[in-house]
């Protein structure tokens, strides 16, 4: 077939976009359908595809609908908050063409009162420079009235614009935000070049990290706790009951979960929060895994069908894991930093700031110039040569640096998180966030406790972590108003500053807000140790009630004003999904009121359930606090040892093993404990 053309205007060309796309059949059917049915497209492809033609294209082809133009009209009562109007398309025109001849009539009364004012005063002109022309009673009437009508004319004057002003301020002209005018279709905005952030927001969450070991924490409900489970029961679940939602292809099955169906923990401004699951998948697998192992004698084992990233040459390349070789390098995640010498300088005054940042500066001006003098350094700087001979001398260098460089010599900056030392500095922590803390004028980090003994363990966990000789810089205060009380204190100031940068609370933990570090959860040992000595101080623990047949309270309790009662509640919420983490049950958060009418108490109730209560004793740490320990082991012996007791007494009445249960609100792994161990010893 021949064409003949004599000009290009003689081609003819499609009215609708989507007809003038060449080239691109299977992404015009997908964009005709995705514009029926109204559904996103991703348009993914290398520059000059024709992926802003076609997104062009999808706009006209989009439903009409009603477009409407947007306004903004002045606030009068606040002037940075304007008050913001739509109406249908074309009409935000009309309207601020209305609100201009308003504004232009006030112009033309501003010019008739110029007029009126000037006749006025052209009688009292003309009299002045005739003034022989009348008589002397003349020239009074012609003074007075000219002056007498000035006067009232300069006053309406001024009052008209001061209602003007006022009227000017409620009647503005609008701004046009959005101007639809004379426009039939859908808007389209081409977004070319810009970054993958600015279109579809950065992902600041990764479900993946929740995972512990083959577990998650999940819930069905935003107001049900947390809970660690399967995360192959999890799946097997949500299969089972959302049958028709199953896709399935190849083997592999996906699915969109229902709205608030599954949540999980993530990340939301810094603190742990839950997180809706929008879809999950699965696809089984039948066949030989491969187990690697590392120089470290880390293992690894995966499918052999995985690609790993391997160093090749210098270079990153994926292997699939059968192919990988010994001797080859397997490339993984570096040690993330939890603090450097920047988070330990931010723990001073601004001053002290600055002085560092000249100090970095003089260093670098110095590496950069070695045959400079301290002089010249400093006339470059803009600071006193005398500051900067110092320096040249190694001498008067900024406190902060000093404390960078006596914490590097520790090996302590940065802090990665596989430092063998991370959990002692966790569980050292932990206590400033109960019975122990920094002083407000961070003269030293402390311990109070009734056992001189966990006070002593305090002191050698911060010698062992800083390399300190046994007692330096620190003692052991006795006192007490209630009996003996004990009060370790150290006083080294590069030991508080490294606390407080890691998040220590510093000063009367009653009046500040409770925010737990992140970086404790960088390990279950880390997390164990933290939440460990904290409890040392803040949980109590229970008796066995008088009347032989349960357990007291099982709790932990903090105390705050009402303006700080929410991060209370969140700080033991925090507290609870730990505990969860080890399968431990709690049954409410409840508050209450003290002594002090400005203070409340806020209570984390722990289930005193007997299986509840010897899981808590099996797999939580109390650190510092000995006597706890050994009073909640005893409890726990005393309450097995009665209901061992009731259930035998059941048994001989001829009661059956599972009556005998259900009355003594006993399971079956409680039962066997009860009958088969003669001592729950505390372990953790």
């Amino acid at each position: 077939m021949v064409l003949k053309y004599k000009t290009t205007a003689d081609i003819p060309v499609a009215k609708r976009i989507v007809d003038q796309v060449i080239g691109q059949e299977a992404a015009v059917n997908i964009i005709k359908k995705a514009a029926q049915q109204r559904r996103h497209v991703f348009l993914i492809g290398e520059p000059g595809t024709g992926k802003s033609m076609l997104g062009m294209a999808l706009a006209e082809l989009l439903p009409k609908e009603k477009l409407v133009d947007i306004l903004a009209f002045p606030n009068p009562n606040d002037e940075n908050q304007p008050l913001i109007r739509t109406v249908p398309a074309s009409q935000g025109r009309q309207i601020i063409a209305q609100a201009r001849m308003q504004t232009s009539g006030k112009a033309i009364n501003l010019v008739f009162i110029l007029l009126i004012l000037a006749s006025f005063i052209l009688p009292y002109w003309w009299w002045r420079t005739n003034p022989l022309k009348l008589g002397e009673t003349a020239n009074a009437i012609i003074f007075a009235s000219s002056m007498l009508g000035a006067m009232l004319i300069i006053a309406g004057f001024v009052i008209s614009l001061r209602m003007g002003a006022r009227v000017g301020l409620q009647k503005g002209a609008p701004k046009l935000i959005v101007d639809n005018f004379d426009r039939k279709q859908s808007p389209f905005f081409d977004a070319t070049g810009s970054i993958a952030g600015a279109l579809l927001g950065d992902v600041l969450h990764d479900p993946f990290q929740c995972f512990i070991e083959s577990k998650i924490y999940v819930k069905e409900q935003v107001s049900q706790p947390f809970r660690l489970q399967s995360m192959q029961m999890t799946l097997e679940s949500l299969f089972a009951r959302h049958k028709p939602r199953i896709i399935s292809k190849g083997g592999y099955e996906a699915m969109f979960l229902p709205r608030n169906e599954l949540f999980t923990l993530g990340e939301l401004h810094g603190a742990l929060s839950p997180v809706e699951v929008l879809s999950c998948n699965r696809q089984e697998y039948k066949g030989k895994a491969i187990r690697l192992t590392t120089s470290e004698g880390k293992s690894l084992i995966t499918t052999p069908e995985h690609k790993l990233a391997v160093s090749v040459g210098g270079k990153i390349a994926y292997k699939q894991a059968k192919e990988i070789k010994e001797g080859e390098e397997i490339l993984s995640k570096q040690p993330e930093t939890l603090i450097g010498e920047q988070d330990i300088i931010n723990t001073y005054g601004a001053r002290q700031q600055e002085q560092c940042r000249l100090y970095f500066r003089f260093l670098g001006i110095k590496a950069g110039n070695p045959a400079w003098g301290y002089k010249r350094i400093a006339k470059a700087m803009g600071q006193p040569s005398g500051k900067t001979r110092w320096w040249h001398a190694g001498r008067h260098i900024p406190v902060p640096i000093q404390t960078v460089r006596w914490l590097a010599e520790r090996g302590l900056l940065p802090l990665k998180e596989d430092d063998p030392r991370l959990p002692l500095v966790s569980k050292v922590l932990g206590a400033t966030f109960g019975d122990g803390g920094i002083f407000e004028n961070l003269n030293g980090i402390f311990l109070s406790s009734s056992e001189r003994g966990a006070v002593e363990a305090f002191g050698k966990d911060i010698e062992q972590i800083f390399g300190l000789n046994p007692h330096e810089n620190s003692r052991i205060v006795e006192g007490g108003e209630k009996g003996h009380s004990w009060c370790y204190q150290n006083a080294n100031r590069n030991i508080i500053r490294f606390f407080l940068a890691l998040g220590a609370p510093k000063g009367n933990k009653t009046h500040l807000e409770l925010e737990i570090p992140n970086w404790v959860y960088v390990s279950n040992r880390c997390a164990d140790e933290f939440f460990g000595a904290f409890l040392g101080g803040e949980i109590g623990v229970p008796k066995v009630h008088k009347q032989g047949n349960r357990l007291q309270t099982l709790d932990v309790a903090i105390t705050g004003p009402e303006e700080l009662g929410k991060n209370r509640v969140d700080f033991l919420n925090k507290v609870r999904v730990f505990l969860e983490g080890k399968g431990i049950q709690s049954t409410s958060l409840v508050k209450r009121s003290t002594r002090n009418s400005m203070l409340s108490l806020y209570r984390l109730l722990i289930s005193v359930k007997f299986d509840n209560v010897v899981k808590f004793v099996r797999s939580v740490k109390i650190n510092y606090c000995d006597y706890k320990r050994q009073k909640l082991a005893r409890a726990i012996n005393e309450y097995r040892s009665i209901k061992k007791r009731k259930y035998h007494e059941l048994i001989a009445r001829g009661y059956g093993a599972e009556t005998a249960m259900r009355l003594l609100l006993l399971n079956t792994q409680s039962l066997y404990l009860i009958l088969n161990e003669e001592e729950i010893a505390y372990e953790a």
